[in-house]
């Protein structure tokens, strides 16, 4: 079927660029000679026009026109969401350090 885009499940490993994610994509590849098998994890970099993604989501992507140098995936839907606490974290008081 001519047109269709390629599309992957796996899981966000980073959301620091702004509109960006990497989103790691684990395979079994087998040995040629012992025949047994080996996860791997390919990295990609795809475009979350939204910043809706955080690390530990899993997200399904799909192939897209190249958007910068190594971005040609973008993101589709996050499957499910990761742990993560409901208040953010105090920040440190002014002052250098830790709290007294």
């Amino acid at each position: 079927m001519a047109g269709r885009r390629r599309t992957r499940v796996g899981t966000v490993l980073s959301d620091k660029p702004d509109k960006t994610i990497t989103v790691g994509v684990s395979w079994l590849q087998r040995d040629r000679i012992y025949r047994k098998k080996r996860r791997r994890l390919t990295r990609l970099a795809a475009h979350d026009k939204d910043n809706i993604a955080r690390t530990g989501d899993r997200v399904l992507v799909e192939e897209s026109r190249p958007m910068s140098r190594r971005k040609r995936w973008r993101l589709v839907e996050v499957l499910d969401q990761a742990d993560r606490a409901d208040v953010e974290p105090e920040s440190t008081p002014t002052g250098k350090g830790k709290a007294a």
